[in-house]
């Protein structure tokens, strides 16, 4: 086997990590040995070890923006104009009512906790019937928790946004009243479908007219009128959401000051609580979710985006 010379040497050492964790490593031995040997070759490997460390150093000073994910997605949506598609419509179904269930703090020490019972009681002998009543009592229970605590959350509300206003959040418990959905439900059911990683899009088109025309033939709700800043923006999609049971709407835009926008849609009829009409609506932030929520005489709508509310209140 021929010896190893100096360019052949840089070209391996150029992958070697400033941290030192490849200095046992067999590919690099020979490569390292030369260094060793030859000090042209070892100052310029010192040199190298430091710029890279410098480089890797200053690379995590930099903090992630936590908005980081979905604009990349928002972004690569943006781009394709589409979202990655379910197989069927049964599929897009399934995925938004599973996404729906908000389960509840406790559920992972709950599990834990019936694992660990059931362990000790598999270690000590017991009666027959006790042996399989504890994990399914546990089951229940915890599927009890999830239905009684799924779609609570909420935000604080911020009507008619300006420059100073300060826009604030917090955690509001607003349960379903009476067989209807708060409108809180239905944001937190459309952000846990939305950040699904299964997501997708029944119908994809850019014009709005075609959007809503695919709505009406599944007979779901259907905005009369968009936001005046939305009335020449581009549509990427829509799709059916349900939300414990309710059926509603979802059109999604591609307005460029803001990324994408979503407009949820669910029929007065299926939503409690008093919303403004679309000329004074409701703002919200929720973390680097920005939201407007309005009502006419037939339907409920939420329009969000990642942006600030002020960015969002200017489609308004």
């Amino acid at each position: 086997m021929a010896k190893m010379d100096m360019e052949q040497a840089r070209f391996i050492l150029r992958s070697f990590r400033p941290d030192g964790a490849d200095g046992n490593d067999r590919d690099f031995e020979e490569a390292l040995a030369l260094a060793a040997e030859n000090r042209e070759l070892g100052e310029w490997l010192a040199r190298e070890r430091a710029f890279d460390a410098a480089f890797a150093g200053a690379l995590a000073s930099i903090p992630l923006p936590q908005t980081l994910r979905d604009d990349i997605l928002g972004c690569l949506a943006a781009e394709r104009g589409d979202f990655p598609q379910a197989e069927d419509r049964e599929d897009s179904a399934l995925i938004g009512a599973l996404a729906s269930i908000h389960p509840p703090a406790g559920l992972r020490d709950e599990i834990l906790t019936a694992m660990d019972r059931t362990a000790l009681a598999a270690e000590s002998p017991a009666p027959f019937w006790k042996r399989f009543a504890l994990p399914f009592a546990a089951a229940a229970g915890i599927t009890l928790a999830i239905l009684l605590t799924r779609g609570q959350t909420g935000n604080d509300l911020v009507s008619n946004p300006s420059e100073d206003a300060e826009i604030t959040s917090g955690p509001v418990a607003t349960p379903t009243i009476n067989g209807r959905l708060s409108v809180d439900v239905v944001q937190a059911g459309f952000l846990r479908t939305f950040e699904s990683p299964l997501f997708s899009l029944d119908e994809n088109r850019e014009d709005h007219q075609a959007l809503l025309k695919h709505l009406r033939s599944r007979k779901l709700p259907c905005p009369g009128c968009l936001p005046p800043g939305l009335a020449n923006v581009k549509g990427i999609g829509c799709r059916e959401l349900i939300i414990d049971g309710k059926r509603g709407s979802l059109v999604c835009f591609d307005e460029r000051e803001n990324g994408i926008v979503h407009l949820v849609i669910f029929r007065r009829c299926d939503v409690s609580g008093k919303l403004p009409n679309r000329d004074r609506p409701e703002f919200s932030q929720q973390g680097h979710w920005a939201a407007a929520r309005w009502e006419d005489d037939r339907n409920v709508f939420i329009l969000l985006g990642t942006t600030e509310v002020k960015k969002l209140a200017a489609l308004f």
